[in-house]
């Protein structure tokens, strides 16, 4: 979350709403944020009636190799099952949410500093191995403008 993201009205309680509907209490909701352009009226409710979910890896960055794993979200669809997370196998650092006790569980870790390709990748086999299950939202609560589509 930083300055380049708008949330919808009543985001708090709808994102505790999908997170309790897992029924779960090591269920951790991630996903890679949709564009902000197109996302939200001048009230900040949702255009939006798609799910963004990661499920996809390869070794490529657009058209180019690259020596490091990407996750990359499929195209945003209508979701199947409705109101509620849908388990995914990866965890993603732009947007995740989960009880308290998974940060104590599994913190970044310390012997990678400043990592940030591979960050994802670590920290979701580790969350894993702790018991963690990990979502994709019901729905999007958060949206970020990406620079190849901002209107500023």
């Amino acid at each position: 979350i930083d300055a380049h993201t708008a949330f919808v009205r009543k985001w708090d309680t709808d994102l505790i709403s999908q997170w309790r509907r897992a029924r779960n209490e090591y269920a951790v909701l991630s996903t890679y944020l949709t564009d902000v352009q197109g996302s939200l009226d001048t009230a900040g409710n949702s255009l939006r009636n798609t799910r963004p979910i990661m499920c996809n890896s390869n070794f490529r960055e657009g058209t180019r190799e690259v020596r490091y794993m990407r996750h990359q979200a499929q195209p945003e669809e209508r979701p199947v099952l409705k109101d509620e997370p849908m388990l995914q196998p990866y965890w993603g650092a732009g947007f995740h949410f989960s009880r308290g006790h998974w940060v104590v569980r599994v913190p970044y870790d310390c012997c990678l500093p400043a990592v940030f390709m591979g960050e994802e990748i670590s920290m979701g086999v580790r969350s894993w191995s702790h018991g963690y299950d990990l979502y994709a939202p019901a729905r999007s609560v958060v949206f970020h403008e990406y620079a190849a589509n901002s209107q500023r």
